[in-house]
């Protein structure tokens, strides 16, 4: 196939899956498809077969998978079946549904060194979910793009020319392609965001300690500057909200004792938002089809009675520069004792941490001092939001904004690089990750050849670099690349009400395009 071609229908097309196989997988919602197991519509044999089946395709079109353990989910969703016959009541929650998880989440019997389970699956089988696949990462795993020395680079289904995200790049690619209907990947900077970008997916990335990372493998391992986060990708937040609660609900304190105890409360029914908005970061002007997807989102929600404001400015580059002084406070010598037993080489895409100076621990005090003082003045700016500011009322209520929309990205999926991705544009997954805030992507719909047309710079760029990549951008180089935002709640540690405000902003951005599509 050629390198920019879609391969997202290939699965509906090649013969392989039965109807029954493709209609089961086309349901994104992971309530329905329990509730369907529930009631017998569907057994848990014939959904992990028919899910192995599209993520066999998959991993053919996009190099997605690491581990294949199909025999396996076969046999646990046969004693599911027998559970449910033998019972007549479900095994857990989660019964029979098909989870995929990133590569470095340990899986027992799955690489000969590995003895026990991570304590996440651990908790997901006992919940009754069927793990049937692990997916392809970035070496390092300090990329925003997946490529290794092992495995090679995850495609993205959409437009093969351009990258997959990273480091959860296979989650993202095999949830793309309809491969799986929920996964787990990790978020230190981006990790799920970015692939959720790349592949128009839903990913949360869930305030640290929120779920439980004991046994997962990874670099940095002990380093509390910044620290990475587990959190699900899926097809739509319903899926989210499910595991979500199902992990949660499950006690992963009593297994970890890093995890801190707060229970899962689904948001249920509408309520007005406090939506504050930002749009650049200045570093670099988010590209055309972000743009206007986010003015549109904004009229949407204003339409739609909800309170918009503008964000007030934060300064990206000191947080992109404390974030990458953090991230490389040991110089890289963590990563290089990964390579140095085997002398690998460094891919050209994982990010320069081992070039970094390291710090002193009276250097990483002050830096985490430093951290910390940011969040304080971003908490202070929250506080702000719901008072009068330079005599304008920021929010009719009164109250602070219940939500900050933003762009994941300033621009689309990228092409190849070959090398690392830029800083500039990336600082809006970074700068929640250094605030420690729950975060998560919505996507909305795709790039529009005619809507999204290339325009001149909006004012003057913020530098050489942002001329660059303003001029740079064409819709001919994105075809079908996913139009992504993000929200933010910011109060850490609400990902339940993160959810629900996701929710009430696709419900107003869902109205408003109904009502334009009925007067056009």
């Amino acid at each position: 196939m050629e390198a920019g071609s879609d391969v997202r229908s290939v699965a509906s097309s090649c013969g392989l899956l039965s109807a029954a196989q493709l209609e089961l997988t086309e349901v994104d919602e992971a309530t329905v498809l329990l509730e369907r197991i529930a009631n017998r519509q569907y057994s848990a044999v014939e959904v992990i077969d028919a899910y192995c089946g599209r993520a066999a395709i998959a991993h053919q079109l996009t190099n997605c998978l690491t581990e294949i353990t199909f025999d396996a989910a076969r046999a646990q969703a046969a004693k599911l079946d027998e559970h449910l016959q033998r019972t007549g009541g479900l095994y857990g929650p989660l019964h029979g549904l098909p989870i995929s998880l990133k590569d470095q989440f340990d899986l027992e019997g799955v690489d000969s060194s590995i003895e026990r389970n991570s304590v996440l699956v651990d908790l997901l089988q006992k919940l009754g979910a069927v793990i049937f696949c692990k997916t392809n990462v970035p070496q390092t795993m300090m990329s925003a793009e997946t490529n290794n020395n092992i495995f090679g680079r995850t495609l993205n289904p959409r437009n093969r020319s351009l990258g997959s995200g990273g480091s959860s790049g296979g989650e993202g690619a095999l949830l793309a392609m309809k491969g799986s209907i929920v996964g787990f990947g990790t978020d230190f900077g981006g990790s799920v965001r970015v692939p959720a970008l790349a592949n128009g997916l839903y990913g949360l990335r869930p305030t640290t300690r929120r779920l439980p990372y004991a046994r997962v493998s990874n670099v940095l391992k002990g380093f509390e500057g910044i620290e990475s986060t587990i959190g699900p990708l899926a097809r739509s937040v319903d899926s989210l909200d499910v595991v979500m609660r199902a992990v949660i609900d499950a006690e992963p304190s009593l297994f970890d004792p890093k995890v801190i105890e707060r229970p899962w409360i689904t948001a249920t029914g509408s309520r007005t938002l406090h939506v504050a908005f930002s749009l650049d970061n200045g570093l670099a002007h988010s590209h055309p089809p972000i743009r206007r997807a986010l003015r549109e989102t904004v009229s949407a929600l204003r339409a739609a009675g909800h309170t918009v404001t503008e964000l007030e400015a934060i300064d990206h580059q000191a947080a992109s520069a404390l974030f990458s002084r953090l991230a490389g406070a040991d110089g890289g010598a963590d990563l290089r004792a990964f390579l140095k037993p085997t002398g690998e080489p460094i891919v050209p895409e994982a990010f320069p941490f081992t070039s970094t100076p390291g710090s002193t621990v009276y250097e990483l005090n002050s830096l985490q001092t430093k951290r910390d003082a940011f969040r304080q003045d971003f908490l202070e700016l929250w506080q702000r939001s719901g008072h009068r500011l330079d005599g304008i009322t920021a929010a009719e209520s009164g109250k602070p904004f219940d939500v900050i929309l933003c762009p994941v990205f300033a621009h689309l999926a990228k092409m190849h690089l070959g090398r690392p991705h830029d800083a500039e544009p990336i600082t809006w997954t970074m700068l929640w990750s250094l605030l420690d805030l729950p975060a998560c992507t919505l996507p909305l719909g795709e790039i529009d050849p005619v809507k999204d047309a290339m325009e001149p710079l909006p004012g003057a760029a913020f530098s050489p670099y942002d001329q660059e990549q303003w001029s740079a951008y064409s819709p001919e180089a994105h075809k079908n690349a996913p139009v992504v935002l993000q929200l933010v709640n910011p109060r850490r540690f609400r990902e339940d009400e993160l959810l629900g405000m996701v929710r009430i902003v696709e419900e107003a951005v869902r109205k408003r395009t109904t009502l334009s599509s009925s007067a056009a």
